[in-house]
């Protein structure tokens, strides 16, 4: 069979020039626009030029989906409120004119409501000026919360016979309560109080029987490793991590209810109390105790925002309670607070900084050596070493200081703090009575060998050493001065007044005609 032959691609020389000459037309268009658009700055995209998208390779692809997808949800809820905002003008609008108002365009009505709102604030200021004086400007919103979480831990404190205070054996003293604070707590009745050391599985062993030295100074202490309690049927037995030092520290309840009471007597029940600041382990150890799932446990800071009773046996009620979270540096070092919810998280960096040794964030991360305190040059080598880099070329110091938080908060930098070995017992009103008048009942110490030997060996070399934080042992910041106060019952009517001035401020808020302050 003939092939068949193609249509044949052969011009005639007129439609060859022609062509030729559109070609160079539209380059010469196309270059006298492009000087044009340079020389007044405009930037055209290339229409022809397809965006690749995010390679999958790079490390950080993840984390940048996350910030497209808010930056869209932030974008919808904007033109959202826009909108309501707009049909809120034009009501307003329509129901000034039906009640015989002159104003005829949203603009005028804007200028007098405003022009009220002046007039009605600067009544208002008189009026509530002795309400500012004692609530000391406006409240935070996070401080509503945090008195409720203080009525709550007030009232397992009053109702508990033993308080045990959970402390993380990471940092015993930046977790535990002020001494003051426990000089309160125990001088109020005849509480006995225990430091429970909790996650003892995250520290060397020697460092942990230091830390029981160091302690015991002050009250009783026992070393445990409170794991979360799993249903059969979510995870094999043989897989599960088991509890460690809670046959001590249940004998020990079992003791003081047979030893607790007047004169020596046997108790009933006893209430057990456990109180301590947020994510140090409190319900872990509750179910653990409990050998069940009695509590709800998370790893967010503040899951727990109420008192819960969990009856252990007829001899022992155990009392969760909420942790209370202090606005000091140390707090957002023990994932206290979600690094997200900072504002600044430079400051707790630099609060680190000044308690780590520099070599160890150096081995960490892989960086180059830096000065010691120079919190600026080590975020930015840390910027640099995760690709954190904004616009220009400039580090991210602040994603790099929540990336570093993070780490710090969820275990990936394994760290411990080294006991001070000039630590001198902690003598306070009745604390002499209080340690020797535990007798044997809290006599502790033959648990630590069965405790200490459960725990595998781990090199100090791997971990970052940090020193004792000075401030917290010695001094007393404003909002655990509160805290005090509010535990002897001082500022409990300030709190009251506070919290109705904020509310009568709320009703002047809400007496506008028109509310244009988001407008």
């Amino acid at each position: 069979m003939v092939k068949k032959k193609g249509k044949s691609k052969r011009t005639t020389l007129k439609d060859k020039y022609k062509m030729q000459r559109r070609v160079l037309e539209t380059n010469r268009k196309r270059k006298k626009q492009g000087k044009r658009d340079a020389k007044n700055g405009i930037v055209r995209p290339d229409k022809t030029k397809r965006d690749p998208g995010i390679p999958n390779s790079w490390p950080f692809k993840q984390d940048l989906l996350k910030d497209i997808a808010k930056a869209r949800e932030r974008q919808q809820e904007q033109k959202q409120q826009t909108k309501e905002q707009r049909k809120a003008e034009l009501r307003a609008l329509r129901e000034h004119q039906a009640q015989g108002g002159t104003a005829r365009t949203v603009q005028d009505l804007m200028e007098r409501a405003t022009q009220d709102q002046q007039v009605f604030a600067a009544k208002a200021s008189v009026a509530s000026d002795s309400d500012m004086e004692k609530s000391d400007g406006t409240v935070a919103a996070g401080q509503q919360s945090r008195r409720a979480y203080l009525r709550e831990l007030k009232k397992v404190v009053d109702t508990a016979d033993v308080l045990l205070q959970v402390l993380d054996a990471r940092d015993p003293i930046g977790t535990r309560i002020h001494k003051t604070m426990e000089e309160i707590i125990l001088s109020k009745a005849d509480k006995r109080m225990v430091l429970v050391l909790n996650k003892i599985d995250l520290v060397p062993k020697e460092v942990v029987g230091n830390w029981l030295t160091v302690l015991r100074r002050s009250h009783p202490a026992i070393a445990i490793k409170a794991s979360n309690i799993r249903k059969a049927d979510e995870e094999d037995a043989s897989t599960s991590t088991n509890p460690v030092g809670m046959d001590g520290l249940l004998q020990l309840l079992k003791n003081y209810a047979r030893t607790g009471g007047t004169g020596g007597k046997s108790k009933t029940t006893i209430c057990v109390g456990v109180i301590g600041y947020p994510n140090t382990g409190k319900s872990s150890i509750i179910n653990a105790l409990k050998r069940s799932r009695a509590v709800g446990v998370s790893p967010r800071p503040g899951f727990t925002t109420s008192m819960q009773e969990v009856v252990l046996d007829r001899n022992v009620r155990l009392l969760d309670s909420p942790g209370v979270v202090f606005d000091d540096k140390s707090a957002l070092l023990g994932n206290c607070v979600d690094p997200d919810s900072i504002d600044d998280p430079i400051p707790p960096v630099d609060a680190l900084l000044k308690r780590c040794n520099p070599q160890s964030l150096i081995m960490t991360y892989n960086i180059p050596a830096f000065p010691k305190g120079n919190t600026m040059m080590f975020l930015a080598m840390v910027a640099k070493s995760y690709g954190r880099v904004l616009k220009g070329g400039i580090p991210d110091k602040i994603g790099a200081a929540r990336s570093v938080l993070k780490d710090w908060n969820h275990g990936k930098i394994p760290y411990y703090t080294v006991p001070p070995p000039d630590a001198e017992p902690e003598v306070s009103k009745g604390g002499a009575t209080i340690v020797t008048n535990f007798g044997a009942a809290f006599d502790l110490s033959k648990y630590d060998d069965q405790v200490l030997s459960s725990l595998k060996e781990s090199d100090e070399m791997d971990f970052v050493q940090m020193s004792v934080e000075d401030d917290k042992k010695n001094t007393m910041d404003e909002q655990s001065q509160e805290m005090a106060n509010f535990f002897r019952g001082d500022s409990d009517e300030e709190m009251d007044e506070g919290d109705s001035a904020m509310a009568n401020r709320a009703k002047i808020a809400k007496a506008e005609d028109f509310d244009f302050d988001d407008l």
